[in-house]
């Protein structure tokens, strides 16, 4: 029996780890609000951009949500593509609604430290 397209995204779109998606989408950003991107600018003196310090908010809570949910080796691919499909859809959709809302943490008037 042959998958059609539609049933093949449906079943990509239910193996991704959903809570881990959302969970990464609303605390990186958090972290890059400007208030925090500021704050840890005063106190490191160390400039990251908006990309690396997503990637490394990623990788940082996905290697948590693995120890923490004792997930084994066959998990680790479930978890990698749930995270590249929170830095797509965060970058694609979440950041123009986001700017659409007048929700974006960063506003082009001012220097947040982001260096996007």
């Amino acid at each position: 029996m042959m998958i059609t397209s539609i049933e093949y995204l449906i079943n990509y779109l239910t193996s991704l780890d959903w809570g881990y998606i959302i969970t990464f989408i609303l605390i990186s950003h958090l972290v890059n609000q400007t208030k925090i991107t500021a704050w840890f600018y005063k106190v490191t003196n160390v400039k990251i951009r908006t990309r690396y310090r997503v990637l490394i908010i990623g990788i940082g809570y996905g290697v948590m949500v693995y120890l923490l949910r004792g997930y084994t080796i066959s998990n680790i691919e479930s978890l990698f593509e749930s995270f590249v499909f929170a830095m797509v859809f965060h970058k694609l959709v979440v950041e123009r609604l986001f700017a659409v809302l007048k929700l974006n943490p960063v506003e082009p008037n001012y220097d947040d430290y982001s260096e996007e």
